[in-house]
């Protein structure tokens, strides 16, 4: 008798599901409404709170800029190699093309306007709402290395009149792509934590159901990575040019620079919560009917433990847990900022 292959059923996102996105992209909309209609376009903080001399300290924001843009964009690769990795697996068709088209959304909502714009220094920059006149005289104050002239080109483009201003307009122009990058591998991830196939057992559905919820966890962790860092490359810019403020008014001027990091802290968490807590709710939804169906199919006259079953599967996580993991990725961020830790020690 010939032997009869099957092939295990390819897994499938329903194309609804995808919708998610709907919800980041609101957050995303309303930052932008916040930032054009409530804040200032151009705070009229004066240069002449800077400290003459000592132009050497501007070196010291510079370098944590750098470093922390360095490791904020291999995070970026490292979410977009995991969203990669999870594409290339066994999947329904119309599934990895619903995957690449959100993927590809959120990337050019997100790094289109810094594409348009690139190492554009006269138009408007990140720091404008902390006074630009503050960063730009302290970036006025460093040099680049190849950058003897105003027309000498260096990585990204002319050096111009201030070289550092045109590598940090150039530099942020980058991140914004790489943050597209991670936000859209993140989002299109967490959104593949949903798939499902055809199960013959409730057996076989709970152990798909025990793979999503751990896969769900993997990103997560990967969604903190990221928050973390993304946190640590916007508070290196926030506080460049804190050290070179006079002592009088760095109290004051630090105040501006915490509820800054503050605010775009708690834009960040929200973004990460937007998308983790559908897709957890939903996989609690589903576990808990999977946990119906077989107190349903128990044996009459043997009533299912249903907390035994779903330990012994894997499926012990709630609403509640799953709340209280999203709440521990971002508490310590935003409690950092409203605590006021020194900015100093950043």
């Amino acid at each position: 008798m010939a032997e009869i292959m099957t092939e295990t059923p390819a897994r499938r996102v329903e194309p609804h599901l995808f919708a998610i996105v709907l919800v980041p992209v609101a957050i995303y909309a309303t930052h932008s409404l916040i930032g054009d209609h409530l804040m200032p376009a151009d705070l009229d903080v004066p240069a002449d709170i800077l400290q003459e001399g000592r132009h050497w300290v501007e070196a010291a924001g510079r370098y944590r800029f750098l470093a922390t843009t360095w490791f904020f964009g291999a995070v970026s690769v490292l979410a977009a190699v995991m969203l990669a990795r999870t594409l290339v697996r066994p999947m329904a068709q119309s599934t990895r093309v619903a995957a690449l088209i959100t993927f590809a959304f959120i990337l050019l909502l997100t790094a289109l306007p810094a594409l348009r714009g690139f190492g554009d220094i006269d138009g408007g920059q990140v720091y404008d709402r902390l006074g630009s006149a503050v960063y730009e005289g302290v970036m006025a104050r460093g040099t680049l290395r190849g950058c003897g002239s105003a027309d000498d080109v260096w990585l990204l483009g002319t050096c111009g009149e201030a070289p550092v201003i045109a590598m940090f307009s150039s530099v942020v122009d980058v991140v914004n792509i790489f943050a597209g990058l991670a936000l859209g591998a993140m989002i299109v991830g967490m959104i593949l934590c949903l798939n499902s196939r055809p199960c013959r057992t409730i057996e076989e559905q709970a152990a798909l159901l025990a793979d999503n919820l751990k896969q769900m966890r993997q990103q997560l962790y990967l969604s903190g990575l990221v928050l973390t860092f993304g946190m640590l490359y916007a508070t290196s810019w926030i506080y460049w040019p804190l050290q070179l403020v006079q002592e009088a008014e760095r109290e004051a001027y630090g105040a501006l620079l915490l509820s800054a990091a503050l605010y775009t802290g708690t834009y960040f968490s929200l973004l990460i919560l937007s998308f983790y807590l559908p897709v957890a709710f939903i996989l609690d939804s589903r576990v808990k009917s999977l946990a119906e169906r077989a107190t349903n199919d128990a044996p009459t006259g043997e009533p299912l433990d249903v907390g035994t079953w779903r330990k012994a599967r894997g499926l012990t996580e709630g609403a509640g847990d799953y709340l209280r993991a999203g709440l521990a990725l971002t508490s310590p961020i935003l409690a950092a900022f409203a605590g006021g830790i020194s900015p100093l020690s950043l």
